[in-house]
């Protein structure tokens, strides 16, 4: 948990990676200097800190950049997720885990999220991808009670 992935092992968008160089780090270093709380720990990485599974079922759209809706979305190849869709429409999709993310209702108040946008890929996180249509429902079922 919290542990480093190489973007190599990833695949990812690397976007955000590439932004975070050791400038930024020493800036995020100095918030909350002399406080409590005081950021120390911001450094370059050469891949992204996985996250832990607890809550997983409310923390969607996923990947680090959000490009990916739901759980299902995820497990499913990168060529087949989708290309656009809406965020920000707070409809939970029980089935696929996630917020619905089309449709009239999310058009009217989410956002278009395009993954083909410079840092939106949802490309590579290939993890569970090979998996049958039936061992992914269990998968989400599980996914649905961490």
């Amino acid at each position: 948990m919290g542990s480093v992935v190489h973007i190599a092992n990833i695949g990812t968008d690397p976007e955000r990676l590439m932004s975070f160089d050791d400038e930024l780090s020493k800036m995020m270093n100095t918030l909350g200097r002399d406080r409590p709380w005081e950021f120390s720990s911001f450094g370059d990485t050469d891949g992204y800190a996985n996250m832990p599974l607890d809550g997983v079922w409310l923390r969607a759209p996923y990947l680090h950049n959000g490009s990916v809706p739901t759980l299902r979305d995820l497990l499913t190849p990168p060529e087949d997720r989708p290309k656009t869709f809406y965020r920000g429409h707070l409809v939970y999709d029980y089935e696929n885990v996630g917020f619905v993310s089309s449709g009239s209702a999310a058009e009217t108040s989410g956002f278009r999220f395009d993954t083909t946008e410079r840092g939106n890929g949802n490309q590579g996180h290939t993890y569970g991808t090979d998996l049958s249509e039936g061992q992914i429902t269990e998968l989400i079922e599980y996914l649905k009670t961490q």
